[in-house]
């Protein structure tokens, strides 16, 4: 099947992003993202790949191979779900606490979401693993600056 510059187009709506930022994610131009959603490009295969990762979909996906889902916004929380599992080393009772939300009409559309919603779940529900919930913490403390440093490196 080739390309599908509507699923493209249609992902990148659902997941909130403008074609620079998008553009950004993938390191793609502008120019690029906006023909090949036109269908005036056919993205080569390395760009395509490139696409499906910032878009945390598949290359099947764009396409038109694959699952079909009941609307775009669906398909990039389901997409996007499946890459945060892959990427992710989650006990049983988080996963199915994560994908029980994926009914929800405003559950996450990136990995990147799925990863903070996971962090919340665990810090308000526990986790049967105390580890796991330490883990998850001490990463995004080594991952966010405090307020006041971040404020002294703003000012100089």
């Amino acid at each position: 099947m080739p390309f599908r510059p509507d699923r493209l187009k249609a992902l990148r709506d659902a997941k909130g992003l403008s074609q620079e930022q998008l553009g950004k994610r993938s390191g793609l131009s502008h120019s690029i993202i906006t023909k090949s959603e036109k269908g005036q490009n056919q993205p080569r295969s390395a760009a395509l790949d490139k696409l499906a990762e910032a878009l945390d979909c598949t290359m099947d996906y764009l396409h038109g191979r694959g699952r079909d889902y009941e609307s775009p916004t669906v398909a990039a929380a389901h997409m996007a779900f499946d890459v945060f599992v892959r990427q992710q080393v989650l006990t049983d009772e988080q996963r199915e606490r994560c994908h029980r939300a994926l009914g929800h009409a405003d559950a996450p559309r990136t990995a990147q979401g799925w990863r903070s919603f996971a962090e919340m779940l665990n810090l308000a529900l526990g986790s049967t693993s105390p580890a796991t919930s330490l883990a998850l913490i001490e990463e995004h403390r080594q991952r966010s600056k405090p307020m006041a440093i971040a404020r002294r490196h703003h000012r100089h």
